[in-house]
């Protein structure tokens, strides 16, 4: 039933088109079994006077007139009684109509409607055709959606393309020379009130890469045997696999490495002794091969990254928590202590142990390695301590009166240290600890007292850590003739942070002995230089080209005293 009713409706669509097409014609009388022609080829959207727009149809064999008819206000400046006209428009569109005569008298109207353009095209969305393996020796067609508003398409083919028809419409046909790899192809659309952008699509001869190879990255075991595979590539007639040094690839039909085979999906055998490498497939057509897409694959997982966990001040401790980040195709991890004596590890086999630590523990390397069915990584370690780890850097003075109780006194304190129970101080000779002894702040007095070294460590009941050391030049205050206190002259580093260079300015007196070092963070020392001062304003310029951007320690080593001060280089 559904189909009777299509067939009824077209039938009366027929219809409809003849007598539409003798509405157009007017008083013109059709042969209707005459020849016809095809559909009116041309601008629909025109502009307002515009003028030399073309109209044509296909030549037909035998026609002896082409018969013409336009918009009233229009006129047909050439080509009347061809296949082919120029038409100048005033201010009226309509329907531009032809009919073909072979002698026996003029056939059905073919027509086309004009109408005024409302603006430009609209650039294209989408241009269809093949984007990959386009090769060499062959012929291809390209199309972006009809435009109603559209005059003429411009297309623009890459090197070694060259269009055989269809310029200037919606559909072209390219051939493809020998020579062409990959280039750019555009079209956008024109008419009377301007042009659109391009659209621009790539076109290569060599398929797309393939996708992500799925298969064991980890975890491919020698003398074992496992299936690699990637999707199916669009325009690929074969694919070609390269297989790590000593591995068999294989399929239903074939075996080697290389190996290139139609199917997208292969077999490796690993060899006797296998650690890792890298398994690389590229998708070919007739013409190219595409990009290798790569796979890493090991058989032991990787070696795990950074312990975290405390790794000082663990003195008879319980539960104490360790663990790395899940390493990929770990299935568990082995933890162990070296020597194992004092230690309890609960959870091995995770990524994640507590222990607990004897009272009798002092210090053990703890190692750890990610396993699977394959064997196990390479081992990440670290010694663990007891006792606390040694005081960051000492915040306080590094110079000192020792002439004047207004000014004697001096503040020093160190940030808390994991596991640390109490912290051992000790000051230059002479100088006392008025509070803070066992802290991590004290307070000096320096009454009295030579130059010298203030240390701080840490302790706990399982040991003391190595010193932090600072350096304290003791000296007596200066004095004014009306007997006030002169202090010590500040030094100034600007810029800082700094980039190229770096000045170090301060006041000093004539022929005093001075030296300035840089230290890194590691103590390393990067600039050490010894002058004598000019009475006034000092200039020492560092030049910082060829230091590593960081944090930097400067050292000014006065008669008066030591002044440190902090300086980054970006």
């Amino acid at each position: 039933m559904k189909k009777l009713f299509t067939i009824i409706a077209l039938v009366v669509l027929n219809l409809a088109v003849v007598m539409i097409a003798g509405a157009h014609t007017g008083d013109v009388s059709t042969n209707q079994t005459a020849v016809s022609v095809g559909p009116v080829a041309g601008p629909a959207a025109v502009c307002l006077n515009q003028t030399g727009v073309v109209y044509s149809v296909e030549p037909v064999i035998g026609v002896l007139d082409y018969n013409w008819s336009v918009p009233a206000g229009a006129s047909i400046s050439s080509g009347q009684g061809t296949n082919s006209i120029t038409v100048d428009f005033a201010s009226t569109y309509g329907d531009v109509c032809v009919t073909a005569d072979d002698g026996s008298g003029p056939g059905a109207p073919s027509c086309l409607t004009t109408f005024l353009a409302p603006s430009k095209p609209y650039t294209p969305t989408a241009i269809i055709g093949p984007t990959t393996t386009v090769c060499p020796n062959h012929v291809y067609t390209y199309s972006v959606a009809v435009d109603p508003l559209a005059a003429t398409y411009n297309w623009v083919v890459p090197n070694y393309m060259s269009i055989i028809d269809g310029q200037g419409t919606n559909t072209i046909n390219v051939s493809v020379a020998n020579g062409f790899i990959w280039g750019y192809l555009r079209v956008s659309l024109s008419n009377c009130r301007g042009t659109t952008g391009q659209y621009t699509i790539g076109v290569f001869s060599a398929p797309g890469r393939p996708g992500a190879v799925t298969g064991p990255a980890v975890g491919a075991c020698p003398g074992g045997t496992y299936s690699y595979s990637v999707a199916p590539v669009v325009g690929a007639t074969s694919y070609t696999w390269f297989a790590p040094s000593g591995c068999v690839i294989s399929t239903a039909a074939a075996s080697g490495n290389p190996l290139t085979s139609s199917t997208n999906t292969v077999d490796i055998t690993f060899p006797a002794g296998f650690t890792y490498g890298s398994l690389f497939v590229s998708a070919n057509s007739g013409c190219n091969s595409s990009p290798r897409r790569e796979l890493k694959i090991r058989s032991v997982p990787p070696k795990p990254g950074a312990i975290h966990g405390p790794f000082y001040g663990v003195c008879d401790m319980s539960s104490v928590m360790y663990w790395v980040d899940s390493v990929p195709g770990a299935t568990s991890y082995s933890w162990s202590f070296t020597p194992g004596t004092y230690t309890t590890i609960s959870g091995n086999g995770n990524d994640t142990i507590y222990v607990d630590f004897n009272s009798a523990f002092r210090q053990a390397t703890l190692c750890v390695t990610a396993d699977n069915s394959c064997g196990s990584s390479v081992a990440r370690c670290g010694v663990v301590f007891a006792r606390p780890q040694t005081p960051g850097l000492v915040d306080g003075p590094t110079g000192a009166c020792n002439s004047n109780p207004l000014i004697s006194q001096a503040f020093y304190e160190v940030q808390p240290v994991f596991g640390a129970t109490e912290y051992i101080w000790t000051v230059p000779p002479g100088a006392s600890i008025l509070i803070g002894q066992g802290t991590t702040q004290i307070t000096v007095e320096y009454l009295g007292a030579s130059s010298g070294d203030v240390t701080v460590a840490a302790q706990n009941d399982c040991g003391i850590s190595p010193p932090r050391v600072v350096g304290v030049i003791v000296n007596p205050c200066r004095v004014a003739d009306d007997g006030s206190i002169i202090p010590f002259s500040n030094v100034s580093v600007f810029p800082n942070p700094a980039k190229d260079k770096l000045v170090v300015q301060f006041e000093g007196a004539e022929h005093e002995q001075y030296d300035i070092r840089m230290l890194d963070m590691t103590g390393r020392e990067v600039v050490s230089f010894k002058r004598e001062s000019v009475s006034g304003i000092n200039n020492e310029i560092i030049d910082l080209s060829g230091f590593a951007k960081g944090l930097y320690i400067l050292d000014v080593n006065r008669v008066e005293g030591h002044q440190k001060i902090k300086v980054v280089i970006e």
